[in-house]
């Protein structure tokens, strides 16, 4: 990642939760998200936790913070702007009463075993009695309730489906807030190699619509490989890209930080006006100055590029409505960009 902070090409979002008896907004704003229906968010958790009603705005920040480095979350996350992993409230509520529906099995990590596993002995068709400790399938009923370690996923899938909830916007962000805390200068920045396959997934998987958008290259015929800290002198500095094959089944291979997904794909930067965008060297929203490749085997060129929609950053269209990813353009283009 640059020097500049990975926010700073993103406006401000707020969405709505329901919360007690009405809807209360939740912000996201310059990295951080906020509860601005909650003065005193602390005071109220400490209340919460000494047996008062906890407020699912709370559930919110609290579900936030403990996936803000959730390579799972990032997995199942949007792709890009037509990637729509759509999930509402009232599904929310479903899952807390174990009505879960089956699409949530696909769209979940461990999905294998999570559709039955995580309601074996409830019942529903193709489930499985849960065996208590000692005993056997039959024979004396089922357990007063689940074993802690199918209770804490339950838990961990319910906050990753609140989450989901928030709406495109909000996906969007937390991708970057996740994909920020595994490049350099974040928090699990120097276990980035250890988790190598999870990561080049998450650049491929967003590489490739972008890759699409701007060549035209079938999404399955791209590949992403990290580029590790410390290595940099090997490449451009942003990374390399290479074209091969014929134009029908040409195949993209990039080697990319994983600070891309944050600096450059959170923002929807990926592709402006031709141009691959691999850095942003300034920003401030909604304007931004990046390196941009043309094409494949081109040196990068600079682009100052502007938000032209949305330029309020606020999301003030109420419950209910949809944020849409930004659309850039150029402003003005430098020849001779980083090499």
């Amino acid at each position: 990642m640059t020097g500049v902070p990975w926010w700073r090409a993103l406006p401000a979002v707020e969405t709505w939760v329901p919360c007690g008896d009405g809807l209360h907004p939740v912000r996201w704003q310059d990295g951080a998200l906020t509860l601005p229906a909650h003065a005193d968010p602390e005071g109220e958790a400490v209340l919460a936790a000494l047996g008062g009603e906890r407020a699912a705005c709370l559930e919110v920040a609290e579900a936030w913070h403990r996936h803000d480095d959730d390579l799972d979350l990032l997995a199942v996350g949007p792709r890009g702007p037509d990637d729509d992993v759509g999930v509402s409230w009232d599904e929310v509520r479903e899952f807390r009463e174990n009505r879960l529906g089956s699409r949530f099995a696909r769209r979940l990590p461990g999905s294998g075993g999570f559709g039955a596993g995580l309601f074996a002995g409830t019942g529903r068709p193709g489930s499985r009695p849960m065996i208590p400790a000692g005993g056997r399938p039959g024979g004396g009923g089922l357990p007063p309730g689940p074993p802690p370690e199918l209770a804490q996923l339950r838990a961990e899938r319910l906050e990753m489906l609140i989450l989901l909830a928030l709406g495109s916007a909000f996906q969007q962000l937390l991708s970057g807030t996740i994909a920020a805390a595994w490049a350099d200068g974040g928090l699990r920045a120097g276990e980035a190699a250890d988790h190598r396959p999870a990561l080049e997934a998450a650049l491929t998987g967003r590489l490739a619509p972008a890759a699409k958008a701007w060549l035209g290259v079938d999404p399955d015929l791209v590949e992403a490989d990290l580029a590790e800290a410390g290595r940099a002198g090997e490449h451009s500095g942003w990374g390399e890209l290479g074209l091969t094959g014929s134009r029908a089944g040409a195949r993209l291979r990039a080697t990319l930080p994983v600070g891309w997904l944050a600096t450059v794909w959170a923002p929807g930067l990926a592709v402006v006006d031709g141009h691959l965008v691999v850095a942003v060297e300034q920003a401030a929203w909604p304007d931004a100055t990046v390196l941009a490749v043309p094409a494949p085997g081109r040196p990068p060129v600079r682009l100052r590029v502007r938000a032209v929609d949305g330029e309020t950053g606020i999301d003030v269209g109420g419950p209910g409505h949809s944020a849409q990813w930004a659309h850039w353009e150029t402003t003005d283009s430098q020849e001779g960009g980083q090499r």
